[in-house]
């Protein structure tokens, strides 16, 4: 509906429904009648968007988002994106209308965030932002996801080095025997996590249903229960794995199973709850026994210990679940190949003693030669 202004405008009404959706005034007639045309096509495609919902500023519709992902996901992965979008967007880019921002502003950000922190970092970042935007494209309030287009820069921030301190094999066995001199059963936890590679939060979901027997022992694992958070019935990385069951953990699960039904928690306190990061480090007193290890460590010692023992890389990527194997590979490339390396220093050993060393021939002046 087009109708005339008393300042001599054009002001278009476009209905849905019987509700008026989009509203705007026009100089010309003409362009009037286009807007019109384009709204009211947009609507029987099932393309429309409501262009009010898109005048929010991003630093709203961020507020809204993050308030919808502390609900769906793990504790650090939203502290990670909080603080994320907190740093490093900026003041200009947060107070403009979200249906306004283009893939230039979105580089323009990323760009300023290459000066600062590493390049991982950034495509961090942008994967934060991607979401945030995707997101309101499912909420209808942008068409399209300008974030996609957005190219990385090269960036002059110090590169991040992961870090990576797995025990070796030797060292897991002790540190198991000094936790379970403190804490008793509670140990146990901690040789699981090192021989399994799980997260804290898949451990804690684990019930008595996710292990297998058949076609071998094996742990099935779909759930997370992270920290301070319900259960979700989801991992981490989105998609449920079966990790093998070692037999050294085989009469570990059978002795915290015992007694439990199907969909009870395995590794849960006294009461059948499930116990927190912080209540068991102080059950087994890791903080003075863990050799300068984090928790997070037993699951880079699970990684580094089916890489050494000829593991192929694509399956620890699928034990871990890992989205890619060049996540699994970048973490874990120095621990590859150790076995062709130590063949490789023997032979070289070996061709050292062989090599037959000319003596010297003292002359008659006293002179060697």
């Amino acid at each position: 509906m087009i109708n005339k202004t008393a300042q001599g405008n054009f002001r278009v009404r476009v209905k849905h429904k019987g509700k008026v959706v989009a509203d705007k005034t026009f100089q010309r007639k003409g362009d009037a009648v286009t807007w019109e045309s384009a709204m009211k096509r947009r609507i029987a495609l099932g393309d429309w968007i409501d262009p009010r919902l898109g005048e929010e500023p991003l630093s709203d519709i961020a507020t809204r988002w993050l308030e919808m992902r502390q609900k769906t996901v793990a504790g650090k992965t939203y502290q990670t994106d909080e603080l994320m979008l907190r740093l490093h967007l900026s003041k200009n880019i947060t107070r403009m209308p979200i249906s306004s921002i283009t893939v230039a502003d979105i580089e323009d950000e990323l760009l300023a965030a290459s000066a600062k922190i590493a390049r991982s970092s950034v495509v961090r970042f942008r994967a934060v932002l991607s979401a945030l935007f995707e997101w309101a494209v499912r909420q209808r309030i942008v068409r399209t996801n300008v974030v996609k287009e957005a190219a990385v820069p090269l960036g002059t921030g110090v590169e991040e080095v992961a870090e990576v301190h797995p025990f070796t094999k030797a060292e897991l066995f002790e540190v198991y025997d000094d936790l379970k001199t403190a804490g008793g059963k509670w140990a146990d936890l901690a040789l699981v996590l090192g021989i399994t590679g799980l997260r804290w939060g898949e451990l804690m979901a684990l019930r008595p249903r996710d292990i297998q027997n058949v076609p071998y022992p094996a742990i099935r694992v779909s759930r997370s229960a992270p920290d301070g958070q319900p259960i979700r019935n989801t991992t981490k990385g989105g998609t449920a794995r079966t990790v093998p069951l070692a037999e050294d953990l085989l009469p570990i699960f059978q002795d915290w199973m015992k007694g439990l039904r199907p969909n009870d928690l395995i590794f849960a306190n006294a009461a059948g709850n499930r116990t927190g990061n912080k209540n068991w480090t102080r059950k087994v007193n890791w903080k003075k026994l863990n050799r300068g290890r984090r928790i997070h460590d037993l699951r880079h010692t699970a990684a580094t210990l089916w890489l050494s023992s000829s593991v192929d890389p694509k399956t620890v990527q699928t034990w871990l679940g890992h989205a890619s194997m060049t996540l699994t590979v970048d973490l874990y490339a120095h621990f590859m190949g150790q076995d062709a390396d130590l063949a490789a220093i023997n032979r070289i050993n070996a061709a050292l003693r062989e090599t037959p060393r000319v003596p010297k021939i003292r002359r008659v002046d006293g002179n060697d030669r």
